[in-house]
């Protein structure tokens, strides 16, 4: 949970404000709450923070907060003489988030304060083992869960297909999830991102925040496919999952938080695949496993370490290739050398060893000559070709491995006679079939000819001294330098051999400790690796036959802990009576604590990465410096100091206590009906830890729902540069890429439409997922069912020109997407199945698509409950497209959530004593209990009935804010500003100047962002076609005008589309006063943006003025008692009722406005059951909408909606957990309820009608008689010019147009007058232009703006009205321009 802690201690804008507890804790509990609603975890909920850390984790997290401490000192430096506003409260010390700080305990308290909440009004929660292991239970987060797997695993009771989901940032996880050998285990962490869109997403919100999950069981899939070659190849019994447990141990080589990377091996520097061949090599020439269930074969191990240690000769060569290294020419004798050759194709020899060649391949010529007769060479050994051999070229060693390498590959053998002392070249015809066609010789015979010039054409090398001087050389040259890294990194050189051999035991300690820690736990709380770096490979094997025992101890204690790992930058999270020991230069542990430390990026690219050079803690030093003061602690900080248990919390209906809130200033204090125990892990005792995967896990074709495998369509495979995207990026390593099947290759693409339209079939392979075909098409005909009298059939229609085009267009995406995105690819139509795909075939795949269909499809996306009880599947809107070779018809284990069910009995549906939400008319949306039931009927005693109705504060304010705030197209505006289209477009996002010293300024004012696809509530907004912008922008940007008149003359007046120098444009030579200039330029708009709420595209949302001013009426209204009433009813049908635990689905169908009043109508989740709150903001997605919520009850979870809200009432929640009060979408009539609801609404459409003809009058009697002012003011204008052309601006003299203008403005901006309909007068805030003053009586139109600036009268599309406004608002009387209020009356009569 550390990963939580934080995310949600600090901002996201990388400011120096500091949150208030409140603020954090709040974060926390939200952040948990929307995690716990991801996973939905359906037996245990552990929550893990980290603890004292073992000593060998504490190397690390000194340097970790070292260098945090420091960063943080130089961030508030560089912000300082950047002039930015610093908060009077130092910032959060995120050194907080370490055991035993006074955070940490108040962070356990609100955790207890928060899951007894939760378990006591949550269905989810209380349905489970809730665990909590905080800060004062030794351990870190990660391994406590891992220990509580393990234990779990070796139960005999334990359930093979547990599915286990763990959420974390640390990459280490991967790992640990390999270690469990569990198949159904999931990783869950945020989306990462680079660039601009880091950090990109609200504080507040974390609906916008992507969640990703690795599924482990897809890795082991994706690394049985690399090490399948293996099965064949080894002397001992091939066993995948101990080929996982080899490949971890591989893995900790490349470093980890208790180890150091052995030199040069670095991720970014293809270490990885490095180590992959390394090890495959390796394990052939092995007789078992390296890792033997958590326990180094440490012979094995040096086996592998020998073939390790060639890249560490190839990392030296690249390093040290100079002019003597070509002189010496030491290329012959160099690993690089050698692989060059086997390039070319040549070898290596001496004068006397070429000579040789030149010999034999007289002889082998003569004897291939013509074809001979094998079998008659079998018979009698006497015809077999002979050559003697000279004797002295035998003398030499490497003369013999030489010619025996050479006379192999020829079929020749050497037959020695001891007697006489001579070699002889004997043709091995034991080798040669003997029935070989003529095909065959002659194949054989190129075969020679080939061995032949490969050795003809070698590097020759004058004689065998020459060869050894080489090799002194060179191994003089390497030893010198491994010596200047021990030198340069530890102080000492391989003359030290007692020293280099202690490191290499250390590490190999290290190693096993490591090993020991992910598979067992950990074997020793004191041990650590006392090295800054790791030694060289080829040295790691000094250390093999170090004998290894580790001493359990004890943990540090928590203050012992932050002593060892804070600086003090840092001191005041520590004790008072510690400090000294930090600051005073008497300490005797001083020098734990220096002011800076030295870093060491060591090949690194990260700063994170680099190696801080901070002196290792004496544990012994540190604890008798410490125990003087041990007894000078107060209370609460001697109970900081010690350690705790796990904490488990089970709901209990019968137990009622009351909980003290922490945070009183936010959240209330409750009664809880949840039990608070110790948890301590089952016992092991004989018991065995199990290291392999458990008897009777399904994975494959055969794992559980929703966990993916690539196993359901058969594939080959092949590793390749392909490019495959990664983090935006082609990658440039191999990639493993996937060839698959056609598991439909039988059938034609209209035979496939035939048998699967209209069925069911399972996508989005491999994560597969149930879906019904709507149509399958192909490059000329498209397949659908229709109903053909009563008989549903698939016909074929031709498709139309463009729908081929389509369709060509969308195969090809499909395959490209796929080749570069997944790293997949399909099978050739027509090859076989059986055969094995080339590099040739490979290309020739990739460049010709073998998608013949497409098949469209609608995926399953729930249950929905009909009106006589029976769950049936229901379909998402959106049809999504895949190629046939991704279709698969049928899955062995089916997702339980989505299979429909069939009615059950009514008492068993809502059984007596549960609560439903109540539908009918004069309760809706209310909390019923169910007690009683009769006739299949329900009888109900509904509670909490409203004598009042709902308050209207949301739609009043969204009637409000729709007439008061108006928009223009971006083209009228910039003739209204005398702008052209593309300056007003660059002056409203972002418009970047050179300043003095290089440094950009951005000078424009950031209303619109079309990259981002963002606005600004209130200024901007974009339709299909252009960008708008409301009368508060025009204004705000003719304010920004006035105010720096000279820059908008500097900048109209630029040309060209580079980044304009502020020197030259605005013609400021000295720098002060350039940069004074620039300077207040931003200040200007720094002030303006604060009150800005950017929102995406597709929101729509209060402005933060109305959202304040709702909030206050919430406020206001909820602190007054509403008055309820409790009413029992009978024979009210199913339909009637809403079942709190399942009706997400129908609700998906609501219609929403902005001012709505909801109710939450879901048992489990962010929010209590039945509260209540107004829509303030829409955000329309694909397949489903959010609303922005302002609830009228603080919420555990809640936030401030980035600043808008005062107290944390808002929540962004899915639309399918909401009822819609407002607007009864499923209401449910009694007979006596509809005739009176038929009745009431007749009477309220006249009244609606009624007063829409009175309102259209108004409004057009106010056109005409401003029409008139307008054209008189135009006549007038056109005589006279303005003061000042450069700065355009509303007609002084236009009194009533400047009032109108004035009063929408007024509407929008003021905050607190009530709202009192369309003609309300409200004050004006500060900093507008606006000097004349407004009659209460004045009211606006879009088409008025567009006059009183001098532009055509538009309509809503913006294009100019095709007839004068006066017409246009006389038909506008006749026929009504919304369609839909009809509608809005039976609403609101409803």
């Amino acid at each position: 949970m550390n990963s939580i802690l934080h995310t949600c201690t600090h901002t996201n804008d990388s400011s120096l404000l500091r949150m208030t507890d409140d603020q954090m804790f709040g974060a926390i509990f939200a952040y948990i709450d929307h995690l716990f609603n991801i996973i939905k975890p359906q037996k245990v909920f552990y929550m893990a923070i980290d603890g004292v850390a073992p000593r060998a984790k504490m190397n690390q997290q000194r340097a970790r907060r070292f260098r945090s401490a420091i960063e943080a000192e130089q961030n508030l430096e560089k912000a300082i003489k950047e002039g930015k506003e610093i908060p009077k409260e130092p910032p959060f010390d995120s050194n907080a988030i370490t055991p035993g700080t006074e955070f940490m305990a108040k962070l356990t308290e609100n955790l207890k304060f928060y899951i007894n909440q939760k378990a006591s009004s949550d269905s989810r929660w209380q349905n489970m083992r809730i665990i909590l292991s905080g800060h004062e239970v030794p351990g870190e987060g990660e391994h406590k869960i891992m220990d509580f797997i393990r234990t779990q695993k070796a139960q005999p009771d334990y359930d093979p297909n547990t599915r286990h989901c763990v959420y974390g940032l640390d990459a280490d996880l991967i790992m640990l999830g390999l270690v469990a050998h569990e198949p159904h285990f999931a990783l869950l962490r945020e989306e990462v991102t680079f660039g601009p869109k880091a950090n990109s997403h609200s504080d507040d919100d974390l609906t916008q925040q992507t969640f990703f999950l690795l599924h482990i069981s897809l890795v082991r899939e994706y690394m049985e496919l690399e090490f399948q070659d293996l099965q064949d190849q080894l002397s001992f019994e091939y066993d995948f999952e101990r080929i996982i447990d080899d490949f971890i141990l591989i893995m900790y080589v490349i470093g980890n938080d208790f180890l150091p990377n052995l030199p040069d091996l670095h991720l970014n520097k293809g270490a990885f695949p490095l180590l992959i061949e390394t090890f495959k090599e390796a394990i052939r020439d092995m007789d078992g496993y390296i890792n033997e269930f958590g326990t180094i074969n440490l012979q094995r191990f040096g086996k592998w370490l020998e073939y390790l240690s060639v890249f560490e000769l190839e990392n030296f060569e690249k390093g040290e290739v100079d002019v003597e290294w070509f002189n010496k020419q030491l290329d012959n004798i160099s690993k690089q050398g050698m692989k060059k050759r086997l390039r070319q194709g040549k070898e290596l020899l001496l004068k006397q060893q070429k000579k040789f060649v030149g010999l034999v391949r007289e002889w082998i010529y003569r004897v291939y000559s013509e074809k001979f007769d094998v079998k008659a060479m079998l018979e009698d050994e006497s015809k077999v070709p002979e050559l003697p051999l000279p004797r002295d070229v035998f003398e030499s060693e490497i003369n013999r491995d030489v010619i025996a390498k050479f006379l192999f590959e020829l079929g020749v053998v050497v037959v020695h006679s001891k007697s006489q002392d001579t070699y002889t070249a004997r043709l091995d015809v034991d080798g040669i079939n003997p029935d070989e066609t003529d095909e065959e010789f002659n194949e054989r015979v190129e075969g020679i000819r080939r061995v032949i010039k490969k050795y003809q054409s070698s590097i020759v090398v004058e004689d065998e001294e020459t060869l050894e001087s080489q090799k002194d050389l060179y191994d003089a040259r390497f030893v010198k330098w491994k010596n200047e890294y021990y030198k340069n990194k530890v102080g000492f050189s391989l003359n030290d051999e007692d020293k280099i051999r202690d490191m290499a035991e250390n590490y190999i300690e290290g190693l096993q400790w490591v090993l020991n820690y992910y598979y067992k736990g950990i074997s020793s709380w004191p041990w650590y690796y006392r090295y800054h770096y790791a030694p060289r490979i080829s040295d790691v094997s000094k250390g093999l036959n170090v004998k290894i025992s580790f001493e359990k101890g004890h943990p540090f204690k928590p203050f012992q802990q932050l002593m060892a790992v804070l600086p003090a930058r840092s001191k005041q999270l520590i004790p008072s009576v510690y400090r000294p020991l930090m600051t005073d230069s008497n300490s005797p542990i001083i020098d734990f604590y220096p002011d800076d430390c030295e870093v060491d990026m060591n090949g690194k690219k990260a700063p994170w990465e680099a190696v801080v050079l901070l002196s290792f803690v004496d544990e012994k030093r540190l604890i008798e410096a410490m125990t003087p003061f041990d007894s000078k602690l107060s209370p609460e900080e001697k109970r900081r100091n010690s350690f705790g248990t796990d904490l488990q919390f089970h709901f209990n209906p019968q137990i009622k206590h009351l909980i003290k809130s922490p945070l009183p200033a936010s959240f209330s204090d409750f009664e809880s009906h949840c039990t608070e125990t110790e948890f301590h892990l089952p016992s092991l005792e004989g018991l065995k830890l199990n290291f392999g995967l458990c008897k009777g896990a399904k994975f494959g074709r055969e794992a559980l729902a929703g966990f993916p495998s690539l196993k359901t369509i058969p594939c080959q495979y092949n590793l390749e540069y392909a490019n495959v995207v990664v983090f935006q990026q082609p990658s440039k390593a191999m990639t493993l890429m996937l060839t698959l099947e056609n598991l439909h290759s039988s059938l034609t693409v209209e035979q496939f439409a035939k048998e699967y339209v209209g069925q069911i079939v399972y996508t989005k392979w491999p994560f597969l997922r149930e879906a019904k075909v709507v149509y399958v098409t192909d490059n000329l005909m498209k397949y659908e069912k229709v109903k053909m009298g009563s008989v549903p059939k698939v016909v074929s229609s031709p498709l139309e020109p463009f729908e081929r085009d389509d369709f060509e267009k969308t195969r090809a995406v499909l395959y490209h997407k796929l080749q570069t995105n997944k790293g997949v690819r399909f099978q050739a139509a027509g090859a076989g199945e059986e055969s094995e795909e080339s590099e040739e075939s490979s290309k020739s795949s990739s460049t010709k698509n073998p998608i013949e269909g497409l098949v469209y499809v609608r995926a399953v996306n729930g249950l929905i409950r009909n009106e006589q009880g029976a769950f049936v599947k229901t379909y998402a809107k959106e049809i999504e497209c895949y190629p046939i070779q991704l279709i698969v018809d049928e899955v062995i284990n089916k997702d339980a959530r989505f299979e429909a069910r069939p009615p059950v009995p009514i008492e068993e549906e809502f059984p007596k004593n549960s609560t439903v939400v109540f539908l009918g008319a004069f309760a809706y949306g209310t909390p019923a209990d169910v007690i009683g039931h009769e006739n299949n009927k329900l009888t109900l005693k509904v509670s909490r009935i409203s004598k009042k109705a709902e308050p209207n504060f949301g739609v009043l304010r969204a009637q409000h804010e729709k007439k008061a705030i108006r928009y223009h197209p971006s083209s009228t505006v910039a003739k209204i500003l005398k702008f052209s289209p593309l300056f007003l477009s660059k002056l409203t996002s972002s418009y970047a100047v050179e300043g003095p010293g290089g440094r950009r300024y951005d000078i424009g004012l950031p209303l619109k962002f079309e990259g981002k696809k963002m606005k600004v509530l209130g200024y901007t907004r974009r339709n299909d076609r252009y960008w708008e912008y409301s009368d508060l922008a025009i204004s705000l940007i003719q304010e920004y005008m006035k105010k720096f008149p000279d820059v908008f003359k500097a900048l109209m007046e630029h040309k060209g589309s580079s980044i304009p120098s502020a020197k030259e444009i605005f013609k400021i030579a000295e720098p002060d006063k350039l940069r004074a200039k620039l300077d207040a330029v931003q200040s200007f708009l720094k002030e303006k943006k604060s009150s800005f709420v950017t929102v995406s595209l597709e929101s729509e949302s209060f402005t933060k003025i109305g959202v304040a001013e709702l909030e206050q009426q919430i406020i206001d209204y909820v602190a007054k008692p509403q008055p309820l009433d409790t009413k029992g009813i009978k024979g009210i049908p199913r339909n009637a009722v809403l079942a709190p635990s399942q009706s997400f689905q129908l609700l998906k169908k609501q219609h929403f406005s902005l001012g709505d009043r909801v109710v939450y109508v879901l048992d489990s989740g962010n929010v209590p059951l039945f509260s209540k709150g107004t829509v303030i903001g829409i955000r329309s997605l694909e397949s489903k909408v959010e609303l922005q919520v302002l609830f009228d009850q603080p919420l555990l979870t809640g936030n401030t909606f980035g600043g808008r809200l005062k107290t944390q009432r808002g929540l962004t929640l899915d639309s399918s957990v909401l009822l819609n009060l407002t607007d009864k979408q499923f209401i449910y009539h009694s007979k006596a309820s509809s005739k009176t609801a038929q009745g009431d609404l007749s009477e309220v459409k006249k009244r609606y009608l009624l007063k829409k003809k009175q309102e259209k009058e108004n409004e057009l009697r106010s056109k005409k008689e401003l029409l008139k002012v307008i054209k008189k003011s135009d006549t007038q204008g056109e005589t006279k010019d303005s003061a000042d052309s450069s700065l355009p601006s509303l007609s002084k003299k236009n009194g009533v147009a400047q009032n109108v203008f004035n009063s929408v403005l007024g509407n929008v901006m003021q905050p607190t007058a009530p709202l009192r309909g369309p003609h309300s007068m409200m004050g004006v805030p500060p900093g507008l232009p606006l000097p004349v003053s407004m009659p209460a009586n004045t009211n606006g139109s879009q088409e008025l703006m567009g006059m009183l600036n001098n532009q055509k009268t538009r309509n809503s599309a913006g294009r100019p009205a095709s007839k004068p406004a006066s017409k246009q608002a006389n038909r506008a009387t006749k026929k009504p321009q919304n369609k839909q209020k009809p509608k809005v009356a039976k609403k609101e009569e409803a």
